[in-house]
């Protein structure tokens, strides 16, 4: 009896062979996407955090070098000089926080589209080559609506002394996007404004003053 040999012709192993070269690459392709992903996307959010903060920091700082605190509250004194009343100046601050929160809305929109880079050794968290390697791209868009509010705070400045500080609180959304996926993230920004020193005790009508909140819609 005799055996049959089994033959494979010469273009059916190429074949083979390479259909499994392809198959080898695709899983491996997969394996590190999903494993570098995530660092992807970290960084990139933390590289878009930064540019954007610094895109409302920049438009909110060309508007303050003039504000003084009267600005933003009306004080009272008595015959001898002491406050007794402070009041927040509701039509200056809307006005402020209003041309600010546009100011910011137009500095963000410069962010829109805007391309960044990601070493891929900065990707796989080496130091020696953290700006080799091809550069994973990034784009960022901002996206929702621009919330604009002013807040305060004090705190200690000496003996018998509080200080009263007035800020601006920006909050945003921009989107995030990577190869084949995308992320959209909060932006949040707090930039001191003014402040002001209050000897001796602090009136309860400065401890409640209630400032207002503006929202911009795309």
């Amino acid at each position: 009896m005799f055996r049959r040999r089994f033959s494979i012709s010469r273009e059916a192993a190429i074949f083979f062979f390479l259909a499994l070269f392809i198959f080898t690459v695709i899983r491996i392709f997969i394996l590190l996407d999903r494993s570098i992903r995530p660092s992807v996307q970290a960084i990139a959010n933390m590289k878009a955090n930064a540019l954007a903060i610094q895109a409302i920091q920049q438009s909110i700082l060309k508007n303050i070098n003039e504000l003084r605190y009267e600005y933003f509250i009306l004080l009272t004194r008595d015959n001898k000089g002491r406050i007794v009343l402070a009041q927040v100046n509701n039509r200056k601050i809307n006005t402020f926080v209003a041309e600010t929160t546009l100011a910011v809305k137009n500095s963000l929109l410069v962010l829109n589209d805007t391309k960044i880079g990601i070493p891929l050794g900065e990707i796989l968290g080496s130091y020696t080559f953290a700006a080799l390697g091809p550069k994973i791209p990034v784009t960022i868009t901002q996206i929702g609506f621009v919330e604009t509010a002013v807040a305060d705070r004090f705190e200690e400045a000496g003996i018998n002394q509080v200080r009263h500080k007035i800020y601006l609180e920006v909050a945003t959304k921009v989107q995030v996007a990577i190869p084949f996926t995308s992320d959209v993230m909060e932006v949040t920004a707090t930039v001191p404004l003014v402040d002001a020193i209050y000897p001796g005790e602090v009136p309860d009508t400065v401890i409640n003053l209630e400032f207002p909140r503006t929202e911009s819609r795309p």
